[in-house]
């Protein structure tokens, strides 16, 4: 057997986590952080996600860890459905090749050969039906999609069930194994057995959480659920605090499991069509009538101010997994994931000479090798160990997540480092550390009683910031050459702080650890081996890029660059009047469906001196894209100007950068201890947009109701800043001019109105709501 771990990410500024695949040949399975930008470096690396049907999610559940899930889903859904078909084509292609060879042979000829053999096995004590079943038995081939396994920690089930609304995949059961501290088979006097097991490998799970402070644990929190439970359906449930119990916690996961379910395994059709009641329609639903005469179906709308039409109209089905309004509420975890992974026992080499020693008949050889005891020609019983060699203990790995100081205590007195059941075959550590852990004493301590261990480190603090995405990247630099200005460096560093990693032990005689690097491959299987990664590999070689490009551009780019700033064109150009001529436009994504080698999804700053910073769309990567553009000093000062959010769809490549975005700006506002204070209520908060537009606490958040709802829903997951929005949402309200939006603010009315080309936004001065006028001009 042969398996490798290969490492895809470590942290970058495109790349905030560390991610890799283990291949056992048959399989692979992903490990470590679902980050945004993970999917584009799968594209860049050609890491293939085809035969990957688990992954491993390791850390604390939080956008950084998993803000690339959704895009990883799809993509494995896509990779896993195309597998899958493979297989079928070649199963088929085998039956026929099987079928062929078997008319070929002629059929008294056949009939006697498979006489023969069915003989051979009844002798040896063998089932002839059991050995000798024919692929020609199976009328078909197998076609069915494989289920996608997400292993991860507490509310992950809850964060999937949030992108109800927008993401979408037929025909792909998804299962997700929700792992906490309190869960796990209980230990035995060698160990206690693994949380999950295949026919390749065996997984422990590690759930760490820091010391919690002298609190009350009670549960309680604010009521939101609608339309969670048939019980329920009579009237939604009074908004009130109470105490979770035990049933209310099961209902919430039951729910949230279902709705999961619904999302990638529904039967759901997009042309069915059902009859209902016109006055039963929800809001902005699209609606369609059938024409008496014509019997086609036409698009409707009812009248915009008269009383609704006593009629049936035609709508979709729902989609199942967007029928439940709201999700249970729940809270932030603190747990850190982490996984043991090992090989199970290898079976002894099989010998062919031995068995021919001892009169076993060839036909039987491979029911040995499977584990059957059978006779020899002599009659005597042959078991499996007088033919094989001594089976071994499979070889296998950790990989331990620690994103803070405080989660390496509980990590280091895990009983499972003292178990031979789990340890037994370990051969190497890899440690995906957070800011500053290194150094805590403990971990150095525990380093020193497993020196026996290879140690693996990937960690900021080690880290270089490479540039992740060579392809986009070595295009930015040739446009460089020519445009300095417009098109700038990437921000990046190729540094690798090796001079940490020797006394990162506490102690200059054992050996030290080994910086992780993309493309690093560590096998495991038949034993331990690092392949290392040459540094043209491992970088991207910059001066190559420049020698790409042509003498003659270079000299055509100079003289252009000559005259566009020549005494002329800068006359010509503060001759215009221009508002705001200082005003950039940056493209920070011109993508579009799914991230790729060369672009990044939608997104595009605008930067406005003295007025603010505005972002319109933040596909996933975006906060990648910006700390590539600027220092973090700048990019601290562009965050903090940061004044409005649009989101123009709620298609994933024009938003699954958004959470990121938000909490950089939350920190750069607000501080990073923010998060621990108490927020004042949202009534409080939400009372003068103008106050809070000159104050700069508040970021306006532009986009439709269902984009919001998912921030809402999410925010119970992390606190990235959510009650800091002024959360704006747009949507139709006229069915006879459906392309006109009016835009509400914690669900009133704003007023809002197309205007040529663009919207004036002025907010209805209604009694108890605004004292102000506020005035915002965007394009449509």
């Amino acid at each position: 057997m042969h398996s490798y771990i290969q490492f895809i990410t470590t942290p970058t500024a495109d790349t905030a986590g560390t991610a890799m695949l283990f291949d056992v040949g048959k399989k692979r399975y992903l490990f470590g952080n679902v980050h945004e930008g993970l999917q584009r470096a799968c594209i860049q690396r050609n890491a293939r996600l085809a035969k990957t049907t688990e992954v491993f999610i390791t850390g604390k559940t939080e956008w950084k860890t998993i803000g690339g899930l959704f895009g990883i889903i799809l993509t494995l859904a896509d990779a896993n459905a195309y597998a899958a078909k493979s297989e079928a084509e070649n199963a088929e292609k085998k039956k026929a090749e099987i079928t062929s060879k078997q008319t070929d042979m002629k059929a008294g000829k056949r009939a006697k050969f498979d006489e023969e053999r069915a003989r051979i096995f009844r002798e040896a004590g063998l089932d002839p039906e059991e050995h000798l079943a024919s692929p020609l038995n199976v009328d078909k081939a197998e076609t069915a999609l494989p289920t996608l396994t997400i292993h991860g920690g507490k509310n992950l089930t809850h964060t999937v069930a949030t992108g109800r609304r927008f993401i979408f995949r037929k025909g792909m059961p998804i299962q997700i194994s929700e792992h906490v501290q309190s869960q796990g088979h209980e230990p035995t006097s060698n160990g206690r057995d693994p949380d999950w097991a295949d026919d390749s490998i065996q997984v422990w799970k590690l759930s760490v959480e820091p010391p919690r402070d002298n609190q009350s644990l009670e549960v309680t929190q604010e009521s939101h659920r609608k339309r969670v439970f048939d019980d329920f359906a009579a009237g939604d449930l009074p908004s009130r605090r109470y105490k979770e119990t035990t049933e209310d916690l099961l209902r919430s996961d039951e729910l949230r499991r279902s709705v999961v379910s619904d999302m990638f395994n529904s039967q759901w059709r997009l042309d069915t069509l059902i009859e209902i009641p016109l006055s039963d329609v929800r809001n902005n639903t699209p609606m369609w009538t059938r024409n008496k005469e014509t019997n086609k179906v036409e698009r409707y709308y009812p009248p915009g101010n008269e009383a609704l039409p006593d009629i049936n109209v035609l709508v979709r089905q729902p989609w199942p997994g967007a029928l439940v309004d709201e999700l249970p509420s729940t809270k932030p975890s603190q747990a850190a994931l982490s996984y043991i992974i090992r090989h199970h026992s290898q079976k002894g080499k099989f010998m062919p000479g031995k068995a021919k020693e001892l009169n076993v008949h060839q036909y039987v050889f491979q029911a040995l090798q499977r584990g059957f005891t059978v006779k020899s020609q002599d009659g005597i019983a042959v078991t499996p160990d007088m033919v094989l060699e001594p089976s071994r203990i499979g070889g296998g790995f950790a990989l331990v997540d620690l994103p803070s100081a405080d989660h390496v205590q509980a990590l280091v007195n895990r009983p499972e480092w003292k178990m031979p059941r789990v340890m037994d075959g370990l051969q190497a550590i890899v440690w995906n550390l957070g800011p500053k852990v290194a150094g805590e004493p403990s971990l150095r301590s525990f380093l020193t009683q497993h020196s026996n261990l290879k140690h693996i480190v990937s960690s900021l603090d080690i880290s270089p910031n490479y540039l992740a995405f060579d392809s986009s990247s070595a295009l930015v630099i040739r446009l460089n050459q020519i445009d300095s200005q417009r098109y700038p460096i990437p921000i990046h560093s190729n540094v690798v702080l090796k001079d940490t990693l020797p006394s990162w032990s506490g102690n200059s005689n054992l050996p030290a650890p080994d910086a992780a690097t993309r493309d690093l491959q560590v096998q495991i299987e038949p034993c331990l081996k690092i392949q290392e990664v040459p540094e043209t590999q491992r970088f991207l070689d910059t001066r190559s890029v420049l020698e790409i490009t042509p003498k003659e551009i270079l000299e055509l780019a100079q003289s252009t660059q000559s005259e566009i700033t020549s005494g002329n064109e800068r006359e010509a150009l503060a001759g215009q009047d221009l508002p705001s001529p200082d005003a950039e436009i940056i493209c920070l994504g011109t993508g579009s469906s799914a991230p790729s080698k060369y672009r990044n999804v939608s997104a595009t700053l605008l930067r406005v001196p003295g007025s603010g910073s505005y972002l319109f769309d933040c596909g996933e990567g975006t906060l990648g894209q910006l700390k590539r553009l600027y220092e973090p000093m700048e990019l601290r000062d562009v965050l903090h100007d940061l004044k409005a959010m649009w989101v123009s769809h709620l298609h994933a490549d024009h938003h699954l950068g958004t959470t990121s975005v938000i909490k950089a700006w939350y920190e750069a506002v607000h501080g990073l201890g923010d998060a621990q204070k108490k927020h004042s209520p949202p009534d409080e908060e939400h009372t003068d947009p103008i106050k809070s537009l000159q104050m700069g606490k508040k970021l306006f958040f532009f986009a439709g109701q269902q984009m919001i709802r998912w921030l809402k829903e999410y925010s119970s997951v992390e606190d990235f800043g959510y009650n800091q929005l002024v959360a704006i949402s747009t949507h139709i309200f006229d069915h006879n001019a459906p392309d006109a939006p009016k835009m509400e603010w914690s669900g009133a009315p704003l007023g809002f109105r197309t205007k040529n080309a663009c919207m004036s936004v002025v907010p209805s001065l209604q009694e108890g709501q605004l004292d102000g006028e506020l005035i915002l001009t965007y394009l449509v």
